[in-house]
């Protein structure tokens, strides 16, 4: 027989254990704007001090009228006045400067999580749809941020009039306090139960907006096929779909959130007619004012407010801390590895000169466990341009990838080396020295210029008009309305695949890198255009290594090496182009 009880109760203390992980790395932020978080506390509790001699103000000039003291009225009147007037001073400025340096908090943290995000291995970084991406890098954002420097303030503040209530309380009448606090252990002994339930609840919330988030960036990004292949209907029928998914799991949460802030409302409301009835057996026996029953009344529906308070609290608690841990959860994932500074450093310095790419027997397979590449060894010198040739998914884009460093063999070495023999094995690290020409339209919205400067900020116009001239795009750059201050949108709407691809091969050539890759960059170029660019760049990068995943014959005769790929063996055909 299953030990039910036994199998909750892990999943509960597993549950919590991610909770105070996830509390400790909130906590290891909040660290950062201590300052920020004591001066709102410290206006805060300024405000509730406030209000608490507000009510005991309320209770003297009640006294006054009733005792016919025309200088307690006035003083009490006055006090009243001054009170509720700094309290609104307060919480202005204290509401104004909880903004500000919320957006600080937020614009810190995103910047932060968007790093970590970018120096993760690639690998690691794809099991992850961009809209899920998003989601955490947007919405858990906001939530964590918003409740780094307001929550924690909050929670005392709303304590601190709690307690001050309770003091007061206790210092006119004990039995008083004793009511008050009945709804205590019941709290307690219900809060375990609730954070659990209330963090399962917001962790499918979370899943399903990333899901519902991820779904739509999909569709946007692929519009034109989406309209194209006349699926419109089908992407809204979809679309519904994952939206009463999300309704369902919404449904519940709140149905959830409304019962559980309805029972402790209703604690509460009957701690508070306990309180209100006691008061009126005191008033009734002589033992108390009229202005000291005011007072418990009005500490009776604080001390009711502040417990609606903290209920209201955990909701969001509990929902910073699940975004805390969507993020916690690709922000450590394995990052890129940054290699040698002293060999990299090196190897800066003799860039000039050219470098090397060098596999030596490398093998790799993705996740999936298929051996993608299998004993692979490679070796290109300055001024060696090599074209690799195979069918689609013989591995000839995942060798690129490992030349990027995106991803690491399983076996052997991969590593870039200066002409003196310094090596360094390809990472991150290495990625400046490369110069990239990818399949599709990797084109920014933003001006010509723009694009082009993403790789040289510092880059001149006759630079960038040289960089195009290069790759056969000038031509067409100088007609466009603007030129080189043209403006296209995301994915180079606005150009066509051919243009798009040249103003690629211009950035690739703007950046100067000793090693460049191409990988099928001038598929969407006719042939005769596509080697007059490589014959170019030929002629002007002197030192260049340059690498050219092809499937056209013709790129051949600007080679001097010729690879073949097959079943994921790279084998060397040394014949000349004219023998082949």
């Amino acid at each position: 027989m299953f030990d039910w009880k036994r199998i909750r109760r892990k999943i509960a203390e597993g549950a919590l254990q991610e909770m105070k992980r996830e509390g400790q790395w909130i906590f290891q932020r909040m660290r950062k704007y201590w300052g920020s978080i004591l001066f709102y506390l410290v206006i805060g509790v300024l405000g509730t001090l406030l209000g608490l001699a507000g009510s005991i103000s309320s209770k003297y000039l009640i006294d006054g009228v009733m005792f016919q003291n025309l200088n307690l009225l006035l003083a009490m009147l006055l006090l009243l006045i001054l009170t509720g007037l700094a309290k609104v001073g307060l919480d202005a400025w204290s509401g104004i400067y909880l903004r500000r340096v919320s957006l600080k908090v937020q614009n810190e943290l995103l910047a932060q999580v968007y790093h970590d995000i970018f120096c993760t291995r690639w690998q690691s970084m794809s099991k992850y749809h961009s809209g899920d991406l998003l989601s955490r890098l947007n919405s858990d954002v906001n939530t964590v941020s918003a409740n780094v420097l307001s929550w924690f303030p909050s929670f005392v503040t709303t304590g601190v009039h709690g307690l001050g209530s309770l003091a007061i309380m206790l210092y006119y009448d004990k039995t008083m306090t004793v009511i008050a606090l009945l709804s205590a252990p019941v709290s307690l002994l219900l809060s375990r139960v609730l954070l659990v339930r209330m963090r399962d609840h917001n962790k499918k919330m979370r899943q399903v907006g990333s899901e519902l988030m991820g779904f739509t960036d999909e569709s946007f990004q692929h519009v034109h096929t989406i309209k194209a292949l006349h699926l419109t209907d089908i992407f809204e029928n979809r679309l519904k779909a994952v939206q009463n998914k999300y309704m369902t799991e919404a449904e519940e949460y709140n149905q959830f959130s409304v019962q559980a802030a309805s029972f402790m409302s209703v604690l509460s409301l009957m701690v508070s007619v306990l309180c209100m009835a006691w008061g009126v057996f005191r008033l009734w026996n002589g033992y108390i004012t009229y202005g000291t029953m005011t007072l418990f009344l009005q500490l009776a529906r604080s001390l009711s407010r502040d417990l609606s308070g903290i209920i209201r609290m955990v909701p969001s608690a509990i929902s910073a801390l699940t975004s805390a841990g969507r993020i916690i959860e690709v922000t450590e994932l394995p990052k890129e590895p940054v290699g040698n500074s002293v060999n990299i450093q090196h190897i800066e310095d003799q860039k000039q000169y050219g470098l090397s790419i060098r596999l030596q027997e490398v093998s790799f397979s993705y996740k999936r466990g298929e051996v993608v590449l299998k004993g692979c060894s490679l070796e290109l010198n300055p001024g060696d341009y090599a074209a690799i040739m195979g069918r689609s998914g013989c591995g000839k884009t995942t060798l690129l990838r490992m030349v990027l460093g995106m991803i690491q063999p399983d076996e052997g070495k991969a590593a870039v080396a200066a002409v003196d023999g310094v090596s360094e094995p390809l990472g991150a690290g290495t990625r400046e020295w490369i110069a990239y020409v990818p399949q599709g339209n990797t084109i920014f919205s933003g001006s010509i210029a723009e694009n082009l400067r993403v790789v040289v900020p510092t880059a001149t116009e006759q630079e960038m008009i040289e960089a195009l001239q290069v790759a056969c795009a000038w031509e067409f750059v100088s007609k466009l309305p603007g030129g080189l201050q043209g403006i296209v949108g995301e994915k180079g709407i606005g150009l066509s695949e051919g243009q798009a691809q040249r103003i690629a091969i211009a950035r690739a050539v703007l950046k100067k890198a000793p090693v460049i890759l191409f990988d099928e960059a001038t598929s969407a170029l006719d042939q005769e255009t596509g080697c007059q660019i490589l014959r170019n760049i030929k002629q002007h990068m002197t030192y260049c290594t340059c690498l050219i995943v092809t499937h056209r014959t013709s790129v051949l005769e600007v080679c001097n090496r010729f690879f073949y790929m097959r079943n994921g063996h790279l084998t060397e055909d040394t014949r000349s182009y004219a023998q082949q």
